[in-house]
């Protein structure tokens, strides 16, 4: 049995870079549709009080931790994973790996700012990778979900990438994937890379608020889990 990393009552395989790049070269191929995303905190903390987003997390073929901060959280001790997760190696690899092969993608955000700013991303430091097409969640009700899809479908890319500031197309992925007519599906979250590179950046306030918050909130919940434990003995 493979091992696994729990937090916030949320449970995942672990898995290296290296792993996940074989699974993804291994069912390039495949006829079914396979779903990647990464792990952070702001997620984590998301899904305690929202189940579409638990979801999400667990119809993921594969997940990425890609914040320290989560593996410290788990109580998992591993310089290689700590390293991956510090330096967000899946999401560099990823995209080495789609500019060597010349991938083509289309290209999912929630707002058409975010799309954009990800468009201009790909297309200046990776252009051997072939973006098909782009869109936004944009005041995503039916009638737009249905005409993404559609668009999607029409180009029949071998891979959607998307990125999620609030969490919008974790919930899309989580309703729609089965839908999209593509390979592979790689959800990235919020790129602090892609803000970097077009001049915007996040502020270190906000993630230093970010980490204190998700500290407290899994220190809360393993106390609150003690006590249960206890109860019941």
């Amino acid at each position: 049995m493979h091992e696994r990393i729990e937090v916030l009552g949320i449970s995942v395989e672990k898995c290296y870079v290296e792993d996940v790049m074989e699974y993804v070269n291994e069912n390039w191929f495949n006829e079914t549709l396979s779903t990647y995303g990464v792990i952070n905190m702001k997620l984590l903390m998301a899904a305690q009080e929202d189940e579409k987003l638990k979801e999400y997390i667990g119809i993921l073929d594969k997940a990425v931790v890609d914040e320290p901060e989560v593996l410290k959280a788990a109580g998992v001790e591993d310089q290689r994973l700590e390293e991956e997760a510090a330096k967000h190696g899946f999401f560099s690899t990823l995209f080495w790996f789609l500019s060597h092969y010349k991938n083509q993608v289309f290209l999912l955000g929630e707002t058409e700012e975010d799309t954009e700013t990800f468009y201009h991303y790909v297309k200046d430091k990776y252009p051997d990778i072939v973006i098909l097409g782009k869109d936004s969640l944009e005041e995503a009700h039916a009638d737009q979900v249905d005409r993404i899809i559609n668009e999607i479908n029409s180009f029949s890319p071998q891979a959607v990438l998307t990125c999620s500031r609030n969490m919008g197309i974790e919930r899309f992925v989580a309703d729609n994937r089965k839908m999209m007519n593509t390979k592979i599906l790689f959800c990235l979250g919020e790129r602090q890379e892609i803000q970097k590179e077009v001049g915007l950046k996040k502020g270190w306030l906000g993630k230093l608020l970010e980490k204190s918050t998700f500290k407290k909130l899994v220190s809360q919940y393993n106390e609150e889990n003690e006590d249960s434990g206890k109860g019941e003995e």
